[in-house]
C-alpha cells in the first residue's frame, strides 16, 4: 500500500487508475499548503492534462520548468501541454530542450518528431523517428505518414497554416522591407493590361489572402471582395483592415468548389508556390468564376517544362506547364508576363504573372 507520505505516488497511481481528477485535488491541496516544488508540480501538470484540463497544466508546468530548468522531464511534459493548446513552434522548443538535457530519452525524441511531423516538416520528424520505428507501432505508423508527406506534390496544409501564423505579427513589414514584395502590384497591372476589371465593380476572391496585402490593391475595382487563407492568425490581420466583405479560414483547393459562378475576378499573389501540381487548384479557380473571368496569379519561374521544389521549400513552374494545366481546366492564356513578385538573400526572385480566362 502507498504510504499518506508519498502523495507524487499516490498521484500517478491515480492517474494510471483512470482517476486524473483525483490526483489533481490531492496535489492541488498539497500545494497550497506550500508543500511540494518542482516534481509535485511535474506530477500535477501531467494529471491535469490527463484530466482534460490542457491550460491549467500549462500554467502548473510552466512553473516546475522555472523552478528546475535543468530538468528533462519538465521540459518534456511543458513541451506536451503547449503540443495540446496547439503551439506547435513552443512546443518544439521545449521538447528539443528536452532532448538537449537528455539526448537517450526515446519519449523525448519521439515527442519531438512528432511534433515536426505535425508541423508538416516530413523530413526532421523522420530522422527522429525512423531509428525508433522497429521499437513500437505507432511510431512506424507517423514513419510512414512522414514518407507519405516527403511525397506529396505540395505542401501539407499543417506547414503552410503553422508557418504563417508565426510571421502574421510582422509579415507585412517583412514582406514589403526585407523581402521588397511585389506580387499584389504585379497583378494589379497585369489586370490593367488584359481588362480583367474593365467593367467594375467586379466579385473578387483572394486565394491565400495573407493580411490582405493584394487586396487592398483591387479593393477600389471590388464591389464583392472576398479572402481565403490557411493561416486563422493571418485572416485576422486581414480581417482588421476593414476591406473584406467574406473571410474563410480553408483550403483554395477544397474552399472554392462551394462558390460555384460567384466572381469575375480571383486573385493569388505567392500563393501557388506552395502547390506543386496545380491541376486542383486551377479547376477550383475555374469553376468559381463566371464566364469571361480571370484568374490572375504570380509563381516563382522554373526554366524548361512541369515543376519542382525549391531549397526554401517553395514550388517553381515552368510557363509551359503553367499554360498546359489551365487549358486542361478551361482556361485560355490571356497575358504571361516575366516578373520578379519577391527578393530572396536581397536578390530578386525570377517569376511569372499569368492571366487566365474562363472563356
Amino acid at each position: 500500500m502507498l504510504g499518506a507520505d508519498d502523495p507524487i505516488a499516490q498521484a500517478q497511481a491515480l492517474v494510471t487508475a483512470g482517476k486524473a481528477g483525483e490526483a489533481v485535488a490531492l496535489l492541488a491541496a498539497r500545494l497550497a499548503q506550500a508543500r511540494g516544488g518542482p516534481l509535485m508540480r511535474l506530477t500535477l501538470g501531467r494529471a491535469q492534462l490527463a484530466a482534460g484540463d490542457p491550460v491549467a497544466a500549462l500554467e502548473t508546468l510552466r512553473e516546475a520548468v522555472s523552478l528546475a530548468p535543468g530538468l528533462a522531464e519538465a521540459a518534456l511534459a511543458l513541451g506536451e501541454a503547449l503540443f495540446a493548446q496547439g503551439y506547435l513552434p513552443s512546443a518544439i522548443a521545449e521538447f528539443s530542450r528536452a532532448v538537449k538535457l537528455a539526448p537517450d530519452s526515446a519519449r523525448a525524441l519521439v515527442a519531438l518528431g512528432r511534433a515536426w511531423l505535425e508541423l508538416g516538416e516530413a523530413a526532421r520528424a523522420l530522422e527522429l523517428l525512423n531509428p525508433l520505428a522497429e521499437t513500437d507501432a505507432d511510431i512506424a505508423l507517423a514513419c510512414e505518414a512522414a514518407k507519405a508527406m516527403l511525397a506529396m506534390d505540395r505542401a501539407p496544409s499543417a506547414y503552410v497554416r503553422h508557418l504563417f501564423d508565426q510571421f502574421s505579427h510582422d509579415y507585412d513589414v517583412r514582406m514589403m522591407g526585407e523581402l521588397g514584395y511585389r506580387a499584389p502590384a504585379i497583378l494589379r497591372e497585369l489586370c490593367d493590361l488584359v481588362g480583367a476589371a474593365s467593367s467594375p465593380p467586379c466579385d473578387i476572391v483572394d486565394l491565400g489572402c495573407g493580411t490582405g496585402l493584394c487586396g487592398a490593391r483591387f479593393k477600389d475595382v471590388a464591389g464583392r471582395l472576398d479572402g481565403i487563407d490557411l493561416s486563422p492568425r493571418m485572416i485576422e490581420v486581414a480581417r482588421g483592415r476593414g476591406i473584406y466583405d467574406t473571410l474563410i479560414v480553408g483550403d483554395l483547393e477544397t474552399a472554392l468548389p462551394a462558390a460555384r459562378d460567384s466572381y469575375d475576378l480571383a486573385l493569388a499573389a505567392d500563393t501557388l508556390v506552395y502547390l506543386g501540381d496545380l491541376r486542383h487548384a486551377f479547376a477550383a479557380t475555374a469553376v468559381c468564376l463566371r464566364p469571361c473571368g480571370f484568374f490572375l496569379f504570380t509563381v516563382e519561374k522554373k526554366d524548361g517544362e512541369g515543376f519542382e521544389l525549391g531549397p526554401k521549400r517553395r514550388y517553381r513552374h515552368s510557363e509551359s506547364y503553367l499554360c498546359a494545366e489551365g487549358s486542361r481546366a478551361g482556361f485560355e492564356v490571356m497575358g504571361v508576363v516575366e516578373c520578379s513578385p519577391r527578393d530572396e538573400a536581397k536578390q530578386p526572385v525570377p517569376g511569372l504573372a499569368i492571366a487566365l480566362m474562363r472563356p
